[in-house]
């Protein structure tokens, strides 16, 4: 295998840093990575952290198949930590070898709380959380930032008036039809039919459009920003305090980098916890390489409200820290996350040009545009084109073809986040059809030359 490995930094990669002044082989070692500890946040879900082992390996097999690349998960199950729990796994090719410890930092049981409260406390809550938004001109702001996401928050409440419209109609009509019988009567089973084909639409198909998920979200959102879910706040605390306890220990572990990846609305924790570990230790980023990906986030969605303050204070702390890299990955097709929005500014988001020298995060978040209907297969996107929630939870799984972005690519790939960052087509840009890393060639600015053959569609 070390032999195997050594022929990476062939002649050009070793002449091409001698250009450059550095160290024949010091740039190739850079962007090469044989250990990483990926710490991953997911959305407002209540799937548990063993919930979250079973879809890693699924899709750990398939980035392994279709990448060709040896891949196991060492723990059949996770080992529990204060803060959720993680696995340990391994991928390799004849020219590479990489571990990675896989942490999931969960904060299920607050989600599975807050969705479990009685059907009256979200009626409530609901009507408190759109009033909220529309007072403070939350909504409006949705729509001056991204006008497709302002659209699809209405579109909850639209499909929920919707559903009970229709079961009112069908009240109407039984009223209508057992009237003969008597006032009373007709009054009584128009309500009971109203009741019921509203709780039958809310369930099917209202779970097809995950109608209820949606309607928690909100109001957990609004009840959140407004400082009303202290329990959260002590588990981002958490959270940070895990971060800077790896952090501080990488080096001692021979861990190469750290990744926090962040899913939707854990876009935003992650961030947050981030900021919360520089607030604790300034110096926190600069005894490891800490890394930040964002994918599908909905920071946006709380730093818009008038109330959101830390939330914008936390993000413009995080760009300010020039130790930490920072990749946003935003997919026009992610109708529920915040498209073409710069999450630290809130303006119009600039993408990346299509090729950077690793590490240069002179954007900060560096945002990649990247469709989802490129990273599956056309039949893949067809099967989920009408389950939104679905799609946008692809950003975090693996891809049925090679695409430009595959999240396990970060996680078990053998190139530095900062390499897969610096290209479009990340992974691809470099990895052979066999699995193989061809080896890395240098431009006199610093950048890596792809693979020709990686900028065809897959």
């Amino acid at each position: 295998m070390q032999d195997a490995e050594d022929t990476l930094a062939g002649p050009t990669a070793g002449t091409d840093a001698e250009a450059r002044g550095l160290p024949p082989g010091d740039a190739e070692a850079r962007a090469r990575v044989r250990r990483r500890h990926v710490f991953f946040i997911a959305g407002f879900d209540p799937m548990a952290v063993d919930g979250h082992h079973r879809i890693f390996v699924r899709e750990l097999k398939r980035f392994g198949s279709v990448w060709n690349v040896r891949t196991h998960c060492r723990d059949a199950a996770p080992v529990p930590t204060p803060t959720g729990g993680f696995w340990r796994t391994e991928a390799d090719t004849p020219n590479w070898h990489t571990e990675t410890t896989f942490e999931n930092l969960g904060w299920h049981d607050l989600t599975r709380a807050d969705m479990g409260r009685s059907v009256w406390s979200h009626l409530k809550g609901s009507v408190r959380a759109l009033a909220d938004m529309v007072t403070s001109g939350t909504i409006a702001n949705y729509f001056r930032s991204s006008r497709r996401y302002g659209l699809f928050f209405l579109f909850t409440y639209m499909l929920l008036a919707l559903f009970w419209g229709l079961a009112a109609a069908a009240g109407f009509f039984v009223y209508q039809w057992v009237e003969p019988l008597g006032r009373a009567a007709a009054l009584a089973a128009a309500g009971g039919t109203t009741v019921a084909a509203g709780l039958f639409l809310m369930r099917w198909p209202g779970r097809r459009f995950r109608l209820k998920q949606s309607l928690d979200l909100a109001e957990f959102s609004v009840e959140f920003v407004r400082g009303r879910h202290p329990e959260v706040e002590a588990r981002v605390v958490a959270f940070a305090d895990r971060l800077r306890a790896v952090e501080a220990e990488a080096e001692a572990q021979g861990v190469e980098e750290i990744i926090i990846a962040g899913h939707s609305l854990g876009a935003m924790l992650a961030v947050s916890a981030v900021a919360g570990a520089l607030a604790a230790d300034p110096a926190f980023g600069t005894r490891a390489r800490v890394r930040i990906l964002t994918l599908g986030s909905t920071t946006a969605k709380f730093a818009l409200h008038p109330a959101g303050g830390r939330f914008r204070e936390a993000a413009e702390r995080v760009a300010a820290a020039e130790a930490i890299g920072w990749v946003e990955v935003q997919s026009r097709d992610d109708i529920v996350s915040f498209y073409k929005v710069d999450p630290v500014t809130l303006g119009p988001a600039s993408f990346a040009p299509v090729l950077l020298p690793p590490g240069d995060y002179s954007l900060k978040p560096l945002i990649r545009h990247v469709e989802i209907r490129q990273m599956i297969s056309p039949a893949i996107y067809r099967r989920h084109w009408f389950d939104v929630m679905r799609l946008h939870c692809q950003c975090f799984l693996a891809g049925d073809i090679r695409s430009t972005h595959d999240f396990y690519a970060y996680v078990c790939g053998p190139l530095s986040f900062d390499v897969l960052a610096s290209h479009t087509n990340s992974l691809r840009a470099y990895v052979r059809p066999d699995g193989t890393l061809r080896p890395l060639v240098f431009d006199a600015a610093g950048c890596i030359l792809p693979l020709p053959e990686s900028e065809t569609p897959a």
